[in-house]
Order: structure tokens, then sequence, then C-alpha cells
């Protein structure tokens, strides 16, 4: 697979363990893509120098490309340490995880699993999309939460959208979230 140079823009750190790069190619432009696809990152100096795949959580309209990432070894802790300004090398993007349909749509995802669904949700709700999208989420603790503020805007402009956040380790859960886990009943049954 042909590897392509970004440069970073910009990072924004949603806990100690959870960071969003934002990157362009060289001329600020950013690939053509589908929400939901994924690039595969490389680090020379790694000891996986096939590189990792990694879920783009930007959508197509935006003017950087992002993917957001969980500290957790020692590939993720290379892209943690990048600044902005630093270059990274990555595939295209590539692989198929958006239905591309206009029926109703239920997500179910968990920490940076985010990503992919992040992209097809900004990517559906920006079209003026007007199928309903149920996304039903889950984490740990509401710090580890990426796009917390991004998720009540959606929410509130949008009829269409219902976020259900869940966390399952807090003590207690901020308006938004449930201190349970997500209830697959209650996903499956959604009106």
């Amino acid at each position: 697979m042909q590897k392509h140079t970004v440069k970073i823009k910009s990072i924004k750190t949603h806990s100690d363990a959870v960071k969003t790069l934002y990157f362009t190619l060289p001329d600020g432009s950013v690939f053509d893509y589908v929400p939901g696809q994924y690039i595969t990152v490389y680090f020379e100096d790694s000891s996986t120098p096939e590189g990792k795949a990694y879920s783009l959580s930007s959508a197509p309209f935006e003017s950087s490309m992002s993917i957001t990432v969980k500290k957790i070894g020692e590939f993720t802790g290379k892209l943690h340490n990048l600044k902005v300004g630093d270059n990274l090398s990555i595939s295209v993007p590539y692989g198929f995880f958006n239905p591309l349909n206009d029926r109703p749509l239920v997500c179910i995802g968990a920490g940076v699993g985010i990503a992919p669904i992040w992209s097809i949700i900004k990517s559906d709700l920006q079209a003026s999309s007007k199928r309903n999208i149920d996304f039903f989420y889950t984490n740990k603790y509401i710090g580890d939460v990426p796009f917390k503020s991004e998720q009540a805007e959606l929410q509130a402009n949008h009829d269409n959208y219902r976020f259900r956040g869940h966390l399952t380790r807090d003590e207690s859960a901020p308006k938004g979230f449930a201190k349970k886990r997500i209830d697959l009943d209650e996903a499956v049954s959604i009106d």
C-alpha cells in the first residue's frame, strides 16, 4: 500500500488517555473518502512496521482528517507524542463500514470505537438526512468521552438524532448519560 505524508494541524486532548489528531495533506487538502473508512498509520521505528489501522473520526466535508486514539501501548504512545507541525505517514482511506442507505440507523459504540460512527453520523446530519439516528454509546468514565459537547450540539440541532450515553464505572452520570450498561433490548426496540 502506498504511503502518504500528512501534517498534524491540531490535537484535541479529551483525557490523559484519549486524543484526536487532525491532519491534512501537505497542500492543505484531504483525501476523498466515505464516512466510516479507515487508514493505516506507519512508523518506521516501530515494532509494527506494517502499520496499524485507525478509523477516521472526521467526516469528508471537514477541512481536516482525524483519528481518535487511546494510549495503550508503544504504537499509540507514538501517536500521542506527536505535536502540531509533525509529519505522519498514512495510507489512503479504505474499507467498508457505512450502510450507505436512508433507512433508520442504530449505532452502538464504546470508547474510541466512536471514530467510524462519529464520521457517519456527522456526515449524515450535515447532508440534512431525515432518517432517524440513535446512537448508544458507552464509556467507563465521563472524562474519557470524546466529543461530548459536539454530541450535545448535534442532538440539540437535529430532531432525528438521539444520543444515549452510558457510563459503567463513574459514581454518577451527568445529563445525557445513564449510569448503566447499554441495554440491547432497548437498542433493538426503539420507536
